[in-house]
């Protein structure tokens, strides 16, 4: 009875220690609104690290629409950076959802899923994208992704 005890406890302990290793730390962050990507930025899918308002203005405009909270979201480069997620050009309604940051060994993992409605295209085409205002104390971390 005491080696079925005793073998229990250690397997719940092996089994706590292995759930311990590895583990990844959640990154917060915002995400930014009202921003469309330049038709003249390059094409394809773009995995993107941008530092300052330059560079955002080089792969992307802005797009202030009426209503309340309307205007494109404000960035501060000096506490944020941005990763950008581009997907290729689609006549189908499709987003960005579920989306997270986890940092490992100095590396940013960028989850995420895509769903499209329906499959009835449109008669216009899109670029799905998604912007994350992240802390710049992550900026030197090299970015990777994972659907």
């Amino acid at each position: 009875m005491k080696s079925i005890k005793f073998l229990t406890i250690f397997i719940f302990v092996l089994l706590t220690m292995i759930s311990c290793t590895g583990s990844k730390d959640s990154i917060k962050f915002k995400e930014a609104y009202h921003y469309f990507y330049r038709n003249d930025a390059p094409q394809g899918e773009q995995l993107l690290r941008l530092q300052s308002q330059k560079e955002l203005d080089n792969y992307f405009g802005s797009a202030t629409v009426m209503g309340k909270d309307g205007a494109p979201t404000s960035i501060n480069f000096d506490k944020y950076f941005v990763i950008a997620k581009v997907l290729p050009e689609t006549n189908h309604a499709t987003e960005i959802n579920n989306i997270k940051l986890t940092h490992d060994n100095n590396r940013i993992i960028l989850g995420y899923k895509t769903k499209t409605h329906g499959m009835t295209s449109q008669d216009y085409n899109i670029r799905p994208t998604v912007l994350l205002l992240v802390n710049r104390k992550y900026i030197g971390s090299e970015i990777t992704e994972k659907r």
